[in-house]
């Protein structure tokens, strides 16, 4: 969502078009899809769904339990339990341990990659960062769209060297989309892909078949002078990976604490995630992982006759996109790791940049942080605030390790 300021010369260039051209009606701005002009304008085109809210920034809470710990101890414990044949209950996470060599080789880690897939339904997610002769230990897809019709269905996913293998994705959750069209609303689905990881983990995996009306990857918004923007239904928005491993360069205690959404705001949003079992004190160096959809940072960059127009580009307009994120430990001891006014990164959690080098609105971001303040002290919960200068954005998965 961008919200636009009039431009005083343009308004000045109007009003004289307007006195010598009387029969002839501008626009001062094309609207664009994804913004508050677009979401407004649809409610006039399509019947508004009871409980459509209107996207007004607003400060909002939540709070979360955890939908899946490990350690090296819990992923022993379940690894023995599925092997001897007993059913564990998995909950929203669909993981397996059943195929893990033990004992194992140290404690457990993770890490994530993303694509975004609007207007295509598929792409290309480049996992990169897991360490020489890691084990794998389990791997989730997941992955977001705007739909109205939520349903379970089947996609591929693979390694790009290989034949893609078919895999059922569930609906984990659902959240108010994010101001592109009304009569939808943010799906998020989550699937096990454990059995796709080839050897060494790293590796290019193609993600395919995901439900989206449009799929000749035209830009997301208007694209001055070419094919006009669609808003409809199913709007893919991308897919991340999610991989956890062991390496004996991981201390066996390290600890690993899963959260799902989704969760849709535009505002100031803080989520409080409860951790148990409770971060153990001592550890001091965070990892944590971000995964969401509808961030970017185009603005509008063109123009014709009277009528200002938006682009594809990757034209930052930071009255809008300057979106901050901090980690708040159950102390209250809070860093800033995002955005304007962060000593560590200044640049957006919520760029788009998943869909490089066209932004594509799917977002997947992992920071580690050296600082006893926010593990050191242990705890039974951490908060993630946002701060959002209105641009609707959801926020699909949240993934703290410690150690």
């Amino acid at each position: 969502m961008r919200i636009h300021k009039l431009i005083p010369v343009l308004a000045l260039l109007l009003v004289l078009a307007l006195t010598t051209m009387p029969t002839i009606k501008h626009s001062l701005m094309a609207i664009e899809p994804g913004t508050v002009s677009a979401h407004e304008a649809a409610k006039d085109k399509v019947k508004t769904q009871p409980g459509t809210r209107k996207p007004i920034a607003a400060e909002t809470k939540a709070e979360t339990a955890c939908d899946l710990y490990l350690d090296a101890a819990e992923v022993e414990r379940r690894a023995k339990e599925e092997q001897s044949g007993k059913i564990t209950s998995t909950g929203r996470v669909p993981i397996s341990f059943k195929d893990v060599a033990l004992p194992l080789a140290g404690g457990i880690d993770h890490a994530v990659a993303g694509v975004g897939t609007r207007n295509s339904g598929q792409g290309v997610i480049r996992l990169r960062g897991v360490p020489p002769g890691a084990q794998l230990v389990s791997a989730l897809l997941v992955w977001g769209e705007i739909t109205n019709q939520p349903t379970s269905y089947s996609i591929g996913f693979g390694s790009v060297y290989t034949s893609q293998a078919t895999f059922t994705g569930n609906v984990y959750g659902t959240t108010q989309e994010p101001c592109w069209n009304p009569d939808g609303q943010y799906a998020g689905y989550i699937t096990n892909v454990t059995s796709a990881i080839t050897p060494g983990i790293n590796g290019d995996y193609l993600v395919k078949g995901l439900r989206s009306a449009v799929t000749d990857n035209r830009c997301p918004w208007m694209d001055t002078g070419c094919v006009d923007p669609s808003i409809d239904l199913v709007m893919s928005e991308g897919a991340s990976l999610i991989v956890f491993f062991t390496a004996e360069c991981i201390p066996l205690n390290a600890q690993v604490y899963v959260h799902l959404g989704p969760q849709m705001f535009n505002g100031t949003h803080t989520v409080t995630h409860s951790t148990l079992p409770p971060i153990a004190p001592g550890l001091f160096t965070v990892k944590h992982s971000r995964i969401g959809g509808d961030g970017q940072v185009s603005f509008m960059s063109g123009s014709i006759g009277l009528v200002i127009s938006p682009s594809c580009g990757l034209h930052a307009s930071p009255e809008t996109s300057d979106e901050r994120t901090w980690i708040i430990n159950s102390l209250g001891n809070s860093i800033q790791i995002k955005g304007d006014g962060s000593t560590r990164n200044r640049d957006s959690d919520w760029n788009g940049y998943d869909g490089e080098p066209m932004n594509k609105l799917w977002d997947s971001h992992s920071d580690v942080i050296f600082d006893s303040n926010l593990a050191g002290n242990g705890g039974l919960n951490y908060t993630v605030k946002y701060q959002s200068q209105g641009d609707c954005i959801v926020w699909a998965a949240h993934i703290l390790g410690v150690r």
